[in-house]
């Protein structure tokens, strides 16, 4: 017994002496601006500027608000000042060009000075826009769904690229009455710029990491017009306020007025307006916004390896991701992205009146 013990003692004495200090080969790298930027033709430019980071850095991401901004439309210099509005966000008072050349030069001390230049992409033309309701047996809890067909031209000879995504609205009159009655915030749930979820089957057709962009490459469409054909799902939960509006129930949404109607009776307003008498309380109109960018292959090329690394982040075992970038001296993206809209009107019915109907 006592010769087992002192082989284990040996042995734990040899190991220890065999530890070794191993140094990460990591070199230091000179902190480099980072731009971000996508110009568009319904937009005044608006980007961002920091810095990189070290790969051991633990620090938060560190934004530039003091930057040196030049932009240059076909080698002349804009004369129009970018103007920081803090946190590394800046803003021009101008509308890029289809078809002209832009170029950013930014400067600051202590950091090699970028540069990046874009040629401002066509956009193309929305030839048909279709789509139709679809019944949704969870609807009650998430939100209507729609099948939507879009037909649109690709630009020949153009290396263009295509995205898609999709928001909506609703009646003003309906946004207003909430905005006024009611204490909870419908700030979000009437957001215009609330971009809905998309699937589509098509397998020419690549999905954004988080679902509310689809984007297709130029060689895969190859001129003519290009049918993509998805789904759009409305999470927000609408027909919660219709359930407001009808049972007012303490437990679910609060009025102004601080008055809780009794179940399956709708209050008057302090005018004397019944609820019953409200324009969207039966129906209202709903507007899917169909937004088609043409973008530049950089861009396109961006965002499928941005996507990729959001997916793979946090993942031991998946490959190092190399976003794409295109600044000189610097990282980071200047795109382009020229944008054509177009809308499908929906009557969307209160689903508890007709289950009360029924």
């Amino acid at each position: 017994m006592k010769k087992l013990i002192y082989i284990i003692i040996a042995s734990t004495l040899a190991l220890a002496a065999c530890e070794k200090t191993l140094d990460f080969p990591f070199e230091y790298m000179q902190p480099k601006l980072v731009l971000n930027c996508v110009l568009s033709n319904t937009s005044k430019i608006e980007f961002t500027v920091g810095r990189s980071m070290h790969i051991l850095d633990t620090k938060e991401i560190v934004m530039i608000s003091d930057a040196d901004v030049i932009i240059f439309e076909d080698g002349n210099p804009l004369q129009v000042v970018p103007v920081s509005e803090g946190n590394g966000v800046y803003h021009a008072e101008y509308i890029p060009k289809v078809g002209h050349t832009y170029k950013f030069q930014v400067s600051k001390d202590k950091f090699e000075t970028i540069e990046a230049e874009v040629k401002m992409t066509a956009p193309t033309v929305i030839n048909s826009l279709s789509g139709k309701q679809k019944s949704n047996d969870d609807g009650y809890y998430y939100g209507d769904v729609f099948d939507v067909s879009l037909n649109f031209n690709d630009i020949p000879n153009d290396e263009n690229y295509y995205m898609v995504y999709v928001t909506s609205d609703f009646p003003a009159e309906m946004k207003e009455y909430f905005a006024e009655n009611y204490m909870y915030s419908v700030e979000d749930l009437f957001d215009t710029n609330f971009t809905l979820n998309l699937e589509c089957n098509d397998m020419s057709v690549s999905s954004g990491y988080g679902g509310t962009l689809l984007y297709m490459a130029d060689e895969v469409i190859s001129g003519g017009n290009y049918t993509i054909k998805f789904s759009a799902q409305d999470y927000r939960d609408i027909r919660g306020v219709f359930y407001g509006l009808m049972y007012q129930d303490d437990d679910y949404y609060y009025y102004k007025d601080g008055e809780e109607g009794e179940e399956g009776e709708g209050e008057d307003d302090d005018d004397g307006e019944s609820i019953e008498d409200l324009p969207f309380y039966r129906e209202y109109e709903y507007k899917l916004i169909v937004h088609l960018r043409s973008v530049n292959k950089d861009y396109y090329q961006y965002q499928k390896s941005y996507d990729l690394y959001v997916e793979n982040d946090g993942n031991p075992f998946s490959e190092p991701t190399l976003v794409k970038t295109n600044i000189k001296n610097g990282l980071g993206i200047l795109a382009t992205a020229s944008e054509v809209t177009d809308t499908i009107k929906f009557t969307i019915k209160n689903p508890y009146l007709e289950e009360e109907e029924e």
